[in-house]
């Protein structure tokens, strides 16, 4: 009885870790990293592209806007801005890969 008890309580301590570790979806890092404050879903600013418009250039290029969030590629969108998202980029670079993946695959299906 000892045995059974002390697995389930493994068990139950591995499951809790695992879903502790499982990650933020995309809409959770998009809004906790304040985003959405300069890039509104559906409206463009004189500023900053729209999620939408982010989702439309980088249709089928998923993997470069994953990139583009870790520092290593260019902006598709209105590159001469690029030193706006500098900082921001700063903090998305230092996300787990696998929540850059989600943030990216949010802002996609904002199309």
């Amino acid at each position: 009885m000892k045995r059974y008890v002390l697995f389930l309580s493994v068990l139950s301590l591995l499951l809790m870790a695992s879903i502790s570790f499982a990650g933020r979806s995309g809409e959770e890092i998009f809004q906790t990293m304040a985003c959405g404050a300069c890039h509104k879903m559906e409206e463009s600013t004189p500023m900053n592209p729209s999620v939408a418009k982010i989702a439309e250039a980088y249709q089928g290029k998923k993997q470069q806007l994953i990139d583009y969030l870790n520092g290593e590629s260019e902006p598709i969108i209105d590159p001469a801005k690029a030193n706006l998202m500098k900082s921001s980029l700063r903090r998305t670079k230092e996300l787990p890969e696998e929540e850059r993946v989600a943030l990216a695959e949010y802002m996609l299906s904002a199309q």
